[in-house]
Order: C-alpha cells, then sequence, then structure tokens
C-alpha cells in the first residue's frame, strides 16, 4: 500500500510537470538580448553584465567545458556593434569556424521577434511528456520521478547533452527539437542507471572502455530519435544526417576490424592502452552510427527488451550485438569466442551487481 502510495504521488507529481515544463531554463535569453541592445548602441557591457550572462545554467556549462568567455564577447561584438561593421564584412568574407558563428550570430538578430514568440511557446506546450513518451521506449522504466535541467541560450545550431542540457534557442526552430530533447533525455537517465563507474577503470583500459559507452549510450539513444532519417526524404537535406547514415553503412567494416584490434588487446596486456585509442579514435561521430547500427540489429533479431536490458552496460551491448548477428545468416560481422570471452571478464570486473 505504501508503495502503491508513493507510486501515484510520483506520478502526479511528474503529470504536474509536463504542462509547466519547470525543469526549463530561459534565464539567459532576456540577458542575452540585453548584451545584444547594449552592443547595438556602440557600448561596451560592464564587466557585471557579461557575467551575468556567463553565471546563467547555459553559459556556465558552455565555458567551463568548451567556449572560453572571449570567445563569446569577441564574436557577439562583432555582430552586433555597429562601429565594428567594416572588421564583420572581412570576418564573413571568409570561409571558416568563425565566419559559421558570424552568420549565424546575424541570423539570430534579424529572428527575434520569431524568438521571442517560440521562447513562450515553448514556455507552454507540455514538450516533457512528448519527449518523454518516446524516451521511455527504450529505458527499463515506466515512469521517472524527475526531469533533466534543460537550459536555453544562443551559441551554435546544436546542443549540449550535458548536465544541464543546454539548447541553442534559435535551433528549436531547425530541428525535429522533440526527438532532438528526447535523445538527450535518455542520456540523463541512463547515466543514472548505468552500473558501470567509470572512476574504477584502470588507465590502460580507459580508451577501450570509453569507446565502448560512447556506442552503447548513443546507440540507444539513437534509437530513440533516428530511424525516420532512413526513411524520409527531408533528412537527405541535412548534411550531418547523410554522413550519419553513410557511416552506417560502413560499419560492417569497422566491426571486423575492431574484432581484430580486441583480439589484440586480449592477447598483449602491454599495448592495451595503445590499441584501446586505437580503437577509441576509429569509431566516427563519437559513437553514434556504430552504435546505432549495433542497437538497430539488437532490436531487430532479438526484440526491443532484450535491447533495454543492454541500457548502462556497454559490455552487454556487445554481447548482445553478438547474439543479433548470429541471428542475420552469416551477412553481419560477428566477435570471435575469444573477444567474447574477454569482454565477459571486463565486464565482471568494472559492472557492480
Amino acid at each position: 500500500m505504501k508503495f502503491l502510495i508513493f507510486l501515484i504521488l510520483a506520478v502526479t507529481s511528474v503529470s504536474g510537470q509536463y504542462y509547466h515544463n519547470e525543469n526549463f531554463d530561459f534565464s539567459a535569453i532576456p540577458k542575452f538580448w540585453h548584451i545584444v541592445d547594449v552592443l547595438s548602441e556602440n557600448r561596451e557591457p560592464s564587466e557585471s553584465e557579461w557575467n551575468e550572462l556567463f553565471n546563467s545554467p547555459g553559459y556556465k556549462v558552455l565555458t567551463r567545458e568548451e567556449f572560453s568567455k572571449d570567445f563569446f564577447k569577441k564574436n557577439f561584438s562583432l555582430a552586433f556593434k555597429p562601429a565594428l561593421k567594416n572588421e564583420l564584412k572581412k570576418k564573413l568574407r571568409t570561409n571558416n569556424r568563425e565566419s559559421y558563428y558570424l552568420h549565424y550570430y546575424l541570423k539570430v538578430k534579424d529572428n527575434r521577434k520569431q524568438l521571442e514568440y517560440q521562447l513562450n511557446k515553448l514556455k507552454r506546450r507540455s514538450l516533457n511528456k512528448e519527449a518523454l513518451d518516446l524516451t521511455l521506449r527504450y529505458l527499463p522504466m515506466n515512469y521517472v520521478s524527475d526531469f533533466p535541467p534543460v537550459a536555453f541560450v544562443i551559441f551554435e545550431n546544436n546542443g549540449r547533452g550535458s548536465s544541464p542540457i543546454v539548447v541553442d534557442l534559435q535551433a528549436t526552430l531547425e530541428w525535429d527539437f522533440i526527438s532532438f530533447l528526447a535523445h538527450e533525455f535518455h542520456h540523463f537517465y541512463r547515466n543514472k542507471l548505468s552500473k558501470l563507474n567509470f572512476n574504477t577503470v584502470t588507465g590502460a583500459d580507459k580508451p577501450l572502455v570509453e569507446a565502448m559507452i560512447k556506442i552503447e549510450a548513443e546507440g540507444i539513444a539513437d534509437r530513440v530519435d533516428k530511424k525516420k532519417w532512413f526513411n524520409s526524404a527531408y533528412w537527405e537535406s541535412s548534411p550531418y544526417a547523410v554522413e550519419f547514415k553513410r557511416e552506417v553503412n560502413r560499419t560492417p567494416q569497422l566491426l571486423t576490424k575492431i574484432n581484430g584490434l580486441l583480439e589484440m588487446y586480449a592477447d598483449n596486456e602491454a599495448a592495451r592502452k595503445k590499441i584501446g585509442k586505437e580503437i577509441l579514435s576509429s569509431i566516427p561521430q563519437k559513437g553514434h552510427p556504430t552504435g546505432y547500427f549495433m542497437a538497430t540489429l539488437i532490436e531487430e533479431k532479438l526484440g526491443r527488451n532484450e535491447l533495454v536490458k543492454c541500457v548502462g552496460n556497454p559490455f552487454k551491448f556487445f554481447i548482445a550485438y553478438n547474439n543479433a548477428a548470429k541471428l542475420g545468416g552469416g551477412r553481419y560481422p560477428k566477435f570471435s569466442p575469444k573477444v567474447l570471452r574477454f569482454l565477459s571478464g571486463l565486464e565482471s570486473r568494472f559492472i557492480s551487481n
């Protein structure tokens, strides 16, 4: 009875959040527009005004893990300060990464009214429920009691699966946003469920285990949002999606290569770190297409329940793929018995029960 009451309360609590998106943080957006307005008047934002922006949850993550504060100061100034228009024109003529960001920030400025409308729509729409419905299909749970924090900013036409999840507001106009959010939600819950503590992995094994984690985590999460890429002409217009599908089709050759490297890894303890780095560097797009190929075969041959059992356990994921490949009539590469024994040993060492 106590459990039933807890369950009802948990579901009620979550249901209440569905319609308010209480886990969404929009605090960076008005601070961003304030910086734009100050620069547009040919004034320099004060240090405290910049700090207001950088102390918001989304920019705090970005400037801690990837971008410098000077990057945003420099490029926002170039994009929005009229006194720098001649320098801006020169930069825009170059075909490099800096030019990409400047073009993007100019688009954001032109879309201000549309972005303000989009922000209000995101506040009202029950995005958590829509994303969660997709995510839970690939998790070993039927409900959750909390949602991942999501911070909206302006930085590039992308997002980051950090904590908080960082989402570019302009990008929400251009993506299939619900699918993206569902993918990142999957990472959030998967990390909570994982029985592998990466801190316990020894130095020599770290590169290999990192590669396997990327393949498992991205592969299963990609089943949440990328299945439609293979039967929709719309995604042919996305360079990333085109490259993703190309790499998925190359995965059989890559898995054959990885099997050979894993055999050497099992036999040569002294060279494990080097071989692990080679495996890590060989997987394209941080493991997405490789993992997607493997996860798809597991789901198609063994069923979604078997795939879900692999969430948070990369060793089980590789072994499940091999079981699925056995049912493929010789069309899919398999791992050797030596490799499978070695992976089972790694699972015993690093996965807690």
